[in-house]
């Protein structure tokens, strides 16, 4: 069966005669909330500035003459890194040597030291508070050995997948809580403890979106205009002759502040469609 593109399904919403699809999305809403979480002083200045979070972090990491494919790097370590992964995921995905994306990954966590510090004391916490004391040294051990090994070399990998299995064993079925800012007791595996940043960011994200579309729906010009909500977005339509006023409304209703950092939205008007708004 094949599947629907993403193009195809926006173009099903389709706005009623006379009216204009519109929508109003946060701009870069989880590296926000992870700049605020981390209290990371670069990126709190960026965001206060208005500027793109992708854009100051390809400055820092490669000057700011950076290529696009540097820009793309950095993409992929502001996402990839800061929800788990780490340099193998960061070759994968952006398809450089694994030296080179090592090499990114030493200096994001050296330029952004407030939100590895943040990524770090997150997973600590997470595991001291399920392993005891002695537990939690043989997994330490057990880490710093993997080190030892080259993930190139059949011999490393073996060894590596050797250790992996005694943590695996160590960590079964442990399971320790994150608490969000807005309350949410959150499950985290312990062999998975590097989805603990990724877990707060995405929830607080969802409480912050919540939040937004109570005070749209709140709105008496606003409620009626609205569709629904999708992940950081919220669709509706609006008369054509208010269209565009009714989308900035929306970014200026939904924008609000998280620990010092704005999380800005920003409005617009797609068209007859919301396909429309994609349209190359």
């Amino acid at each position: 069966m094949k599947l629907l593109s993403a193009d195809t399904v926006r173009r099903c919403f389709i706005a009623d005669p006379g009216q204009l699809i519109l929508s109003a999305d946060f701009d870069q809403i989880e590296l926000r909330i992870a700049a605020g979480l981390s209290q990371e002083p670069k990126m709190m200045a960026a965001a206060l500035a208005g500027e793109s979070l992708h854009k100051t972090a390809a400055i820092i990491l490669f000057g700011p003459n950076y290529t696009p494919d540097e820009y793309r790097y950095t993409k992929n370590v502001n996402f990839g890194w800061l929800f788990g992964g780490g340099a193998r995921t960061l070759a994968d995905q952006a398809g450089i040597p694994l030296d080179k994306a090592s090499w990114i990954i030493r200096k994001y966590e050296t330029d952004f030291a407030a939100l590895s510090s943040y990524k770090r004391r997150q997973q600590e916490q997470l595991i001291r508070s399920v392993l005891s004391p002695f537990e939690y040294k043989a997994l330490k051990s057990l880490r710093s050995q993997m080190f030892s090994y080259r993930g190139d070399t059949e011999a490393g990998k073996k060894a590596i997948k050797g250790i992996q299995k005694q943590i695996n064993k160590l960590t079964y079925r442990r399971v320790g809580w994150v608490i969000t800012p807005y309350g949410r007791r959150l499950p985290v595996d312990v062999d998975k403890a590097y989805r603990v940043v990724n877990y707060v960011v995405q929830s607080t994200a969802r409480d912050v979106m919540a939040d937004a579309l109570l005070r749209v729906m709140d709105d008496p010009e606003l409620e009626p205009t609205v569709l629904l909500p999708i992940h950081d977005e919220i669709l509706g339509q609006a008369p054509a002759q208010k269209a565009q006023r009714i989308a900035e409304r929306y970014g200026e209703v939904m924008s609000t502040e998280f620990m010092g950092v704005p999380l800005t939205a920003t409005g617009k008007v797609y068209g007859k469609s919301w396909g429309h708004g994609y349209a190359k």
